[in-house]
């Protein structure tokens, strides 16, 4: 089961708080943590550079399209 952007932001604040309060064993898991949220924060920023607003709202619009139909098919 793929792990939403905000629960990696959300498991990074733990363990930073771990790492300030308890011991810097974890800092490397925070680092993990932190590396994972800035990757994922620059692709969505390339993403987001490349394919104008308007086409978003397009592909979206398709996708539930096609979403609804393969619902409709199945049911």
């Amino acid at each position: 089961m793929p792990v939403s952007d905000e629960e990696v932001r959300q498991a990074r604040n733990v363990i930073a708080e771990i790492v300030a309060t308890h011991d810097e064993k974890y800092a490397p898991l925070f680092e993990i943590l932190d590396v994972e949220l800035q990757r994922r924060e620059k692709r969505a920023q390339q993403i987001r550079g490349l394919v104008s607003k308007a086409d978003l709202t397009k592909m979206r619009a398709m996708r539930r399209k096609r979403q609804k139909n393969r619902s409709g098919k199945d049911g």
